[in-house]
């Protein structure tokens, strides 16, 4: 008898777990990919779907697990790249590991029971699983590129010629005060091409402007003469009662407006734990840093008579944004110098693709580092 071969066994035992782990996260996953690398297929994607879909309900837990540990690291590796910018580099693997993990965990507990039934059940359910608030995860996402997808969004292009400049600004350089009068330029010389090729509308990204940009007084003027020729709209950050926040700027008219982002990012803009926590998080991975504060409700604004939901960056990607809305149209701002280069736009683009779908939207979408884009 092989004193070792119950050691062995065990060995190709745990392989199998990891292997249909693996293989069964590739085929959920491969839309992102597909798409990222500009590749997607209704047909590929609908087959890849439908086999992994009965994998997942199928499988056994162990081998669920392992789908949800790899499905954790193939959606979110990216997250991690942020962390850079916080010179917090050696978190990385640790940051990775974590959501590889907790989607193992998630995954695990769909599995538990053997009714096909309930496991299916509990897998739609993963749609309304937000860890932390983070919302990234829809596991119906995948149908947005496939023949169950057959909804089509038929909604009029709001009456406006708008321009939404290219932005490649790297993050180690956006926030950089040696660069500043550089990308202060930059931006003005995007709003005067606007106004020379009349368009009724300029829209920036996120923090185009990286600065408290409402004490800013010289540069408001400038902005608000400009506004008299064309509308403005961009990112920045604000200063209100002591406390920072992610806002985009409306500028018409020669008069200013500020909307405040409302849905804040977890553990980038805000921690989501207990205050005590919070503190400490902050002092000593933070350097003391406060977290953003958030407007109570979402702002809209009216352009030329066309009424425009804003929505900067994460928010953009949640229900909470388009609640009460009057009108269809939307307009998206993001910084994703965070990620890059990574899948994270692709995602996101999907994501906005999904929501717009689902809330029937128009969606001009002004980015940093990666392709702006017209979602509807």
């Amino acid at each position: 008898m092989n004193p070792f071969s119950s050691s062995v066994n065990l060995q190709d035992y745990t392989k199998n777990f990891i292997i249909n782990g693996f293989i069964t996260a590739m085929l959920f996953s491969a839309f992102i990919y597909l798409e990222y690398f500009d590749l997607t297929n209704k047909l590929l994607n609908t087959i890849l779907l439908i086999i992994s879909y009965i994998l997942i309900v199928t499988l056994d837990k162990k081998s669920v697990f392992f789908t949800g540990f790899f499905i954790g690291i193939l959606w979110f590796w990216w997250v991690a790249n942020s962390f850079i910018y916080y010179e917090l580099a050696y978190l990385m693997p640790l940051i990775v590991f974590v959501f590889a993990l907790g989607y193992g965990i998630i995954f695990y507990l769909t599995a538990i029971f053997k009714n096909i039934f309930v496991r299916i059940i509990l897998v739609y359910c993963l749609t309304f699983v937000e860890p932390f608030g983070f919302n990234w995860f829809k596991i119906d996402l995948p149908l947005i590129n496939t023949y169950f997808n057959t909804y089509e969004s038929k909604i009029q292009k709001p009456p406006l010629d708008i321009y939404m400049p290219q932005y490649n600004l790297s993050q180690d350089k956006k926030w950089n005060k040696k660069y500043i009068n550089e990308i202060v330029n930059t931006n003005i010389k995007n709003i005067d091409f606007a106004i020379q090729n009349n368009y009724d509308l300029v829209i920036l990204p996120e923090t185009a402007f990286p600065m408290i940009l409402n004490k800013q007084k010289q540069l408001i003027n400038t902005l608000k003469e400009k506004s008299k020729d064309i509308t403005i709209v961009t990112g920045a950050l604000s200063l209100k009662n002591n406390q920072y926040l992610n806002s985009t700027f409306m500028f018409q008219d020669s008069k200013v407006t500020i909307a405040n982002k409302v849905v804040l990012v977890p553990f980038g803009e805000e921690i989501p734990l207990p205050k005590v926590f919070v503190d400490l998080i902050n002092k000593y991975f933070f350097n003391g840093a406060s977290d953003y504060t958030s407007a109570s409700k979402p702002s809209d604004f009216t352009i030329k008579g066309t009424s425009f939901r804003n929505a900067i960056c994460y928010e953009a990607t949640t229900d909470t944004i388009y609640e009460n809305m009057k009108s269809p149209y939307v307009i998206a701002s993001s910084n994703n110098a965070w990620f890059a280069p990574s899948i994270e736009p692709t995602l996101q683009k999907l994501l906005l693709r999904y929501y717009a779908k689902k809330h029937k939207l128009y969606i001009y979408h002004s980015t940093n580092m990666s392709s702006n884009m017209i979602v509807k």
